[in-house]
C-alpha cells in the first residue's frame, strides 16, 4: 500500500523500510518474506509485526523472478452458470487455498477461440500449472502449446486425443447405460435422447453409453428420437433453443410419443422443463426425464429429477491435488484417475402415468 509522508508526498513502502522499522538488514526482510534462508524466531516476528504496521504488501512480480515460482495456477471451465462447473471451482479454490496457491478462474463457454485467449493470457502470467476442462477436440493445438512452454497441466472431465496428461474423468458411458438400463427396468421402450455435440468427449461417451443399453436389451434405435444441442450456457442458446424447443413439441405431439427423455446435461433439462410447461404437460405425468449432473441437490423440486451425478467437488479437489503432485514430481508417470459417477433415482424416471394404466389395463385384457 501508498504511504503518505507528512509533507504530503506519496511513495510506495519498500523493503527499506521495512527493514528500518524492524532494524534489519533488507536481505534479513528478502529471506523472511521468501523464506529461503534460517532466521530466528524473534528476528522473523520483528520483520512481520513491521510488515503489518507498514501495510507492507510483497511485490509478488518480483519475488517469482527470485524464486521461479508464481504460485498461481489457472483453472479453465466451460460454463460457470451450470452448478457443476460452479462446485468443481469450488473444490479446486480450497486445495490451492490450502497449499497456498492463488487461482485464477476462466470460463471458455465451450469456444475453442476464447479457450485459447485465456490459455495465452495464463502463459503470459507465468502461472505454475494449468486445470483444463478442454472446450472439444480442436483444443489440441492449443493444449500442445503448453508442453512447448514446459507448463505441467491436468485435463479434467474431458479427454482429447494424442495429449499426454493428467487427466481427471468420471465413467460418463458407464452412467449413460445404467441410466438407460433404469429407465428400461422402469417399463420404458421408446427413450428419446438429446444429445451433446460430439465433438465433446463426455457427450460421446453419454450417448455411447445410451446406444450400448439399448442394444444390450435388443430394443430398436429410433433415429427420430435423436436430437443434438449445445452446451452452452442456457442464455446463450439463442440459435439453439428454437429447434430444441419444436423437437420437443414434435415428439409429445406425435401418436407413438416417447416415455421417457434422457438430457445431454443439468442445464439441457432445465431446457426440457421449460419446454414441457410451455406445452401445458408436466414432467412424470405425462413423460419421465432424467439427465446428467446434479439438477436438485436437496430434492427440493417436484418431481425431483433422476439424474447421473459426477461429485463435482472430488473432480476439483483431486485435479487441483494431481496438478501439484506433477509440480513436485514432473518426472513421473502421467496418470488417469476415473471417478464413478453416482445415479440418484427419483420419481421423475417413472412411466408415466397414464401408460402405467394402459399397461394395466392390456395386462387385465391378456
Amino acid at each position: 500500500r501508498n504511504y503518505i509522508n507528512t509533507k504530503g508526498r506519496v511513495y510506495m513502502i519498500t523493503i527499506a523500510d521495512v527493514a528500518r522499522k524492524a532494524h534489519v538488514s533488507a536481505m534479513t526482510v528478502s529471506r523472511v518474506i521468501n523464506n529461503t534462508a534460517t532466521v530466528s524466531e524473534a528476528t522473523r516476528q520483528r520483520v512481520l509485526d513491521a510488515m503489518e504496521s507498514l501495510s507492507y504488501v510483497p511485490n509478488s512480480v518480483a519475488r517469482s523472478l527470485i524464486i521461479g515460482k508464481t504460485h498461481t495456477i489457472g483453472l479453465v471451465l466451460a460454463d460457470l452458470t451450470n452448478p457443476f462447473f460452479t462446485t468443481i471451482a469450488r473444490g479446486a479454490e480450497d486445495t490451492a487455498h490450502d497449499h497456498r496457491y492463488r487461482l485464477i478462474l476462466c470460463d471458455h463457454d465451450d469456444n475453442p477461440s476464447k479457450e485459447k485467449q485465456y490459455i495465452d493470457a495464463l502463459i503470459s502470467a507465468r502461472v505454475d500449472g494449468m486445470v483444463i476442462v478442454p472446450a472439444n477436440d480442436s483444443s489440441k493445438s492449443t493444449l500442445s502449446k503448453l508442453d512447448c512452454h514446459k507448463i505441467p497441466f491436468v485435463l479434467l472431465d474431458r479427454l482429447v486425443d494424442n495429449i499426454e496428461a493428467d487427466t481427471i474423468i468420471g465413467n460418463n458411458r458407464e452412467a449413460a447405460f445404467r441410466l438407460t438400463q433404469h429407465l428400461i427396468d422402469q417399463g420404458h421402450r421408446k427413450i428419446a435422447i438429446i444429445i451433446g455435440p460430439q465433438d465433446i468427449y463426455t457427450a460421446r461417451e453419454r450417448f455411447n453409453g445410451y446406444l450400448e443399453a439399448l442394444g444390450s436389451n435388443y430394443l430398436p434405435i429410433l433415429p427420430q428420437l435423436i436430437t443434438q444441442t449445445s452446451f452452452e450456457p442456457y442464455h446463450k442458446k439463442k440459435d439453439d433453443q428454437p429447434h430444441l424447443f419444436a423437437t420437443i413439441a414434435t415428439w409429445m405431439s406425435s401418436a407413438d410419443r416417447p416415455t421417457a427423455i434422457i438430457a445431454a446435461n443439468n442445464m439441457v433439462a432445465i431446457a426440457v422443463l421449460q419446454q414441457l410447461k410451455a406445452l401445458h404437460l408436466r414432467c412424470e405425468e405425462d413423460v419421465a426425464l432424467v439427465c446428467f449432473e446434479e439438477i436438485d441437490p436437496h430434492g427440493i423440486l417436484e418431481p425431483s429429477l433422476t439424474c447421473a451425478a459426477q461429485p463435482a467437488y472430488q473432480l476439483g479437489k483431486l485435479a487441483v491435488s494431481t496438478l501439484f503432485d506433477r509440480l513436485m514430481h514432473p518426472e513421473s508417470p502421467i496418470r488417469t484417475i476415473t471417478l464413478p459417477i453416482e445415479l440418484h433415482y427419483r420419481s421423475s424416471s417413472s412411466l408415466p402415468k397414464q401408460r402405467e394404466s394402459v399397461k394395466s389395463t392390456s395386462e387385465m385384457g391378456a
